[in-house]
Formats: structure tokens, C-alpha cells, sequence
């Protein structure tokens, strides 16, 4: 049986402290402090190659500190076992490995993993978790499809159904909404949304802008692998601070309804 004796308390604490990471011996993340709490939504924003997600591989203990550490309430993430982390933390990358022979339904329901014994069937109630997933996400008719048999944008769907079906207590995602049409793109707000308003958190990386946008909560930007802006998205999401962050023009516009977004300013550029 699963020992949840483990298992990671509510209301949790995910903590940074002097955190390094290096990747292919490269420093790329230079003593970052942050913390995330509970039901906390929060977007990492900045350049290409300014360290988002190996900060994020780093927070879900897939990446190991050069120095400093990840912690939850007070515990190295590293050192948890995985069905542990699994339960604490889901995680849609921002690809995947073509994976032959697997349905949309088998993919999905891998998500239960951490909930489950080895070897032991998926319970009634796992079954309900995978069956609501894939609802949700509208992958209901789709889930006998080989994955490889799908659109790239009905497979990022899989796996953030899969996250859903998980069911942990924060969803980490890394530029969710790359390979999605502006509808699923829509979609996927909704299922966020969702997601979030039933107390569960949210960390993801967007180039974006809009969608940190539309979530709302904080936003964390980095630069040159170092954390230059933390506020919420108002505070954030605005000219003067994205050009610090992007080192590009940005201005404000307003859309039929009066809402006001910002975006990069292509209308000026010059070749």
C-alpha cells in the first residue's frame, strides 16, 4: 500500500533560498529567493534562455540545486519519493516525446500513477477521476486515438487532461498554450480557471502575455536567470515594466469591450 504518512500537509510552502542550478555546466539560475503558496496562481514570464524553465524543473525536484535549496514546508524536494511529489505537484511540459502504441484514455489515465499501488489495476474511482479528465478537456470521443494518432494540439490537451486527472495540489505547466488554435487557447483559460477556482495552484510559463493576462494572480518575470519583478499582474502586465524585462517596446491597447491589454509594440519596429 501507499504510505501517505508522507504526503505533503496543507497549507504548503514551496520556498527558494540562495538557489543555484546549472545546466551542461553552465550557471543559469543565480540565487534566486521566492516562495509559492497554497492556491497561489502564478505565471513566469521573460526572454528566451532568462531561466524559466529550469527554475520550474527545479521546484518540481527534477533538476538538482548547484547551491541553495527547494523546499516544501521545510522538506528538500529532491529527496521526497516520487509518488509523493506526485501528489503535491502535476506537471504538462512544453513537449513530448512521440509515444507509440499508447490511446489518449491510457495516457490520461497515467496521471493516476501516484495514487495507485504498482501493479495493481485503476479503481473505480481512479476510472471516475480519468473518465472527468478527459470530459473536461473534450477528449471524451478521442480516448481509444493512438496519441500519435491526434493533432499536436489534442495532444497537449492529453496531457493536461492527464494533470487533471492527477489531481495534485499545484499544476505545474510550461508554456501550455504553444501548440493550441485560439479556440482550444480559449479552452484552455476555462479549464484553468476551473482548475484554480477549486483551491488548487498554478505555476506556468507563458511567452504569452495574454494568458497570464486573463488568469490574473502574480506574476514573477526573470532575466539572465535572475528574478527582476514579482507583483501581481496588474502591477506587472504593464509598458514600462516589460520593457525592463524584454528590453523591447510594449505599449497599451483597448479592445471592443473596453478591456485594456498590452502588447509588443510590432508597428514600430524597424529592420
Amino acid at each position: 500500500m501507499i504510505n501517505r504518512k508522507q504526503d505533503i500537509q496543507t497549507p504548503w510552502r514551496l520556498t527558494c533560498e540562495q538557489l543555484s542550478v546549472a545546466r551542461g555546466g553552465r550557471a543559469v539560475l543565480h540565487d534566486i529567493n521566492v516562495e509559492f503558496r497554497t492556491g497561489e496562481c502564478v505565471s513566469l514570464i521573460g526572454p528566451n534562455g532568462s531561466g524559466k524553465t529550469t527554475l520550474m524543473l527545479a521546484l518540481l525536484g527534477l533538476l538538482p540545486p548547484a547551491s541553495g535549496s527547494v523546499r516544501i514546508n521545510g522538506r528538500e524536494v529532491a529527496r521526497l519519493p516520487a509518488r509523493v511529489r506526485g501528489r503535491f505537484a502535476s506537471y504538462v511540459p512544453q513537449t513530448v516525446e512521440r509515444i507509440p502504441g499508447f490511446s489518449l484514455y491510457e495516457v490520461v489515465a497515467a496521471g493516476r500513477f501516484p495514487h495507485v499501488s504498482p501493479l495493481r489495476p485503476l479503481s473505480h474511482a481512479d476510472s471516475e477521476y480519468v473518465d472527468r479528465a478527459l470530459e473536461m478537456c473534450g477528449l471524451t470521443a478521442l480516448a481509444d486515438r493512438q496519441i500519435n494518432a491526434v493533432s499536436g494540439g489534442e495532444r497537449q490537451k492529453a496531457l493536461i487532461a492527464a494533470a487533471i486527472a492527477q489531481d495534485a495540489q499545484v499544476m505545474f505547466l510550461d508554456e501550455p498554450n504553444t501548440a493550441l488554435d485560439p479556440a482550444y487557447q480559449i479552452e484552455l483559460v476555462g479549464l484553468l480557471r476551473a482548475w484554480h477556482k477549486r483551491g488548487r495552484g498554478l505555476i506556468l510559463i507563458s511567452h504569452d502575455l495574454q494568458l497570464p493576462a486573463a488568469l490574473g494572480g502574480r506574476v514573477l518575470a526573470l532575466r539572465e536567470g535572475r528574478i527582476i519583478a514579482d507583483g501581481n499582474a496588474g502591477e506587472i502586465l504593464v509598458p514600462d515594466r516589460l520593457t525592463e524585462v524584454y528590453n523591447a517596446a510594449f505599449e497599451l491597447a483597448e479592445t471592443a469591450d473596453g478591456r485594456r491589454i498590452v502588447l509588443p509594440n510590432w508597428w514600430n519596429a524597424e529592420r
